[in-house]
């Protein structure tokens, strides 16, 4: 059967049609935006296991952040979480004022998360545990926030200090241990 040169005109004109319309580069971007790895995923929900959520109240942007964290998602969707938008990497682990409580230590699987740059335990409860030496694994981090999270100080950082509006401030409080 063959076709009729209508047919093959309107083909190329619809051709010459689509040819000429933009595309929209973030459209583009966002599907082929690489998902989190699974090494990672695997270590933020053992992370997740190993604490509970504290029945506490909070501020008004205080919530259990981890409660939606579920393995069939992709991890760089779940609260309190960015990646990399080239390499999916988990960059940023938020889980402020995430009602968090248990104790932490150097075996946590947060220290898997090699390419964190900014980690945020602030407001949470940890058994006034010892911040891990682990810490300072993370060479990636830049930015560090326990405030308020019940850890004690170990001796090895004593000298550190936070600041707040160019001020500096120690961080130490009374009823550190060595």
């Amino acid at each position: 059967m063959a076709c009729s040169p209508c047919f093959y005109m309107s083909i190329h004109f619809l051709f010459l049609y689509l040819s000429c319309q933009p595309i929209d580069a973030h459209v583009l971007s966002r599907s082929v935006k690489p998902l989190c790895l699974e090494d990672e995923i695997s270590a933020l929900l053992q992370f997740k296991e190993r604490y509970e959520i504290a029945n506490v109240s909070g501020g008004p942007l205080a919530h259990p952040k981890t409660l939606s964290w579920k393995n069939s998602q992709d991890c760089c969707s779940w609260d309190g979480i960015e990646c990399n938008e080239n390499t999916g990497h988990v960059i940023v682990l938020d889980l402020g004022s995430s009602f968090l409580y248990g104790s932490i230590d150097n075996n946590s699987t947060i220290f898997q998360l090699a390419h964190l740059e900014k980690l945020n335990l602030g407001n949470n409860h940890f058994n006034y545990s010892q911040i891990p030496s682990r810490v300072g694994d993370l060479s990636r981090l830049t930015h560090l926030n326990l405030s308020a999270s019940f850890f004690f100080w170990p001796s090895s950082i004593r000298n550190l200090q936070t600041y707040k509006v160019g001020v500096p401030q120690p961080v130490l409080q009374s009823g550190s241990t060595s």
